[in-house]
């Protein structure tokens, strides 16, 4: 402990009641672990300044971590909007390997863009004590601090569903912070993505030589790959939009390619529609995306598409809403109790190809009744999904859906 105080100290942290290092989940419900130190300017920065005045927000990040970064960008509208007086936040760094003036030259840098320049306290962490008494192993990891120095909640690292989980854990935070002052921290999130587009054509000893398509030319092939990419990187972009909302609907792989799994395809291969097709089908596109940046370079035999995309929340959590989705799942246990084996594949590919709240679809063997049963996983309400399993076209048949309790689903099909 005389070490760790003798290290604290010279790195102009000061550590309290660290005498052991805690995992981030043991520490909520507990006081949490004072310190003090400085920001990479100088400014004097602890948790105790706050104790007892307002709740605070202590996430630590790295200039590395893209994650990071997007994140105290929306703690800065948070703080901008609540802070000083409503809310405390504090950004403790974690990259002492390159030294305070690489992290005073990224913020300086950082300052001068949109969205760029941080208000709040930022420490730090020279010796990495700060991370240590809080058990960090991953960034970013975010601690929520109540007024009265206790850990109410803990996120660690990425995943799907951070950023819902980041806006509810603020929400019980800060009472004062109202449904629509979060949705207004939380209004954008922005992707740097890439895609690789093949140009469709014959080559010659490694050479362009001509299109499959006689009729067409080599710029046409260009811009149609252009137009393939650009498809795919909205449907990436709405896609992991998503993901960060907690919502996985169903979404086929779709990696731009010359071939289809029927053959060779002179044009754009065919897809089937699936769940996020659907969802992307209802969104007015230009008001929920808007692309911030963009490089294409043209190769022999590819395009390749640079683009940084920024989705705007609340339009696509109104379009969201507003269609009957919902973030949390349900389940329901799919029953045939008149359908032959034909029948039954025939209403489960419909699922996969209609049916717009999809999340999953797992069969389930059934050695009881012979015949297995999918459980169907979906985004929205297991009445909803039963209006939506009814209105199911699967051709000469007649379908009937029953909601039964224990969240089963019988269906019946006949002619």
């Amino acid at each position: 402990m005389k070490r760790l105080a003798a290290c604290a100290a010279a790195a102009g942290i000061i550590l309290f009641g660290t005498a052991a290092f805690p995992a981030p989940k043991d520490l909520v419900g507990k006081p949490a672990p004072e310190f003090k130190g400085a920001s990479p300017f100088g400014k004097p920065v602890s948790l105790s300044a706050y104790r007892g005045k307002v709740p605070t927000v202590l996430t630590f990040w790295s200039i590395y971590c893209t994650t990071c970064i997007e994140e105290m960008a929306g703690l800065q509208r948070l703080y901008e909007k609540y802070g000083p007086v409503g809310i405390s936040v504090i950004a403790v760094n974690e990259d002492a390997d390159v030294g305070v003036g690489r992290v005073k030259a990224f913020l300086d840098r950082s300052a001068a863009t949109a969205d760029g320049k941080f208000t709040f306290d930022i420490l730090f962490d020279g010796k990495r004590d700060v991370m240590r008494a809080y058990g960090v192993s991953r960034l970013p990891t975010l601690f929520f601090i109540d007024g009265d120095g206790t850990v109410r909640e803990v996120i660690e690292g990425g995943g799907d569903g951070r950023e819902m989980q980041v806006v509810s854990a603020i929400g019980k935070l800060v009472g004062a912070v109202g449904p629509e002052g979060l949705r207004e921290a939380a209004s954008e999130a922005s992707f740097d993505l890439d895609a690789k587009v093949p140009l469709c054509g014959t080559y010659r000893a490694g050479k362009w030589y001509r299109p499959l398509d006689l009729d067409e030319t080599r710029q046409d092939v260009v811009a149609r790959a252009r137009a393939e990419g650009e498809e795919y990187l909205r449907r990436e972009a709405v896609k992991r939009t998503l993901l960060q909302l907690g919502v996985a609907l169903h979404a086929e792989d779709r990696i731009p390619e010359c071939r289809s799994t029927y053959g060779v395809d002179l044009r754009s291969p065919y897809h089937r529609k699936d769940a996020l097709d659907r969802f992307m089908d209802r969104l007015n596109l230009p008001r929920v995306l808007e692309v911030e940046s963009q490089e294409t370079v043209e190769r022999e035999r590819e395009l390749t598409l640079y683009r940084r995309v920024k989705v705007f929340l609340p339009v696509l959590r109104e379009q969201f809403l507003q269609d009957g989705y919902s973030t949390e799942r349900s389940d329901l246990r799919i029953r045939f109790a008149r359908a032959t084996p034909f029948e039954e594949n025939t209403f489960v590919e419909a699922i996969y190809e209609q049916y717009p709240y999809l999340s999953t679809v797992r069969e389930i063997p059934s050695e009881l009744r012979g015949r297995p049963e999918y459980v169907v996983s979906s985004h929205t309400t297991p009445a909803k999904a039963v209006e939506q399993l009814k209105a199911l076209d699967i051709g000469s048949r007649k379908i009937a859906v029953e909601l039964l309790e224990g969240g089963i689903a019988e269906v019946r099909l006949w002619r």
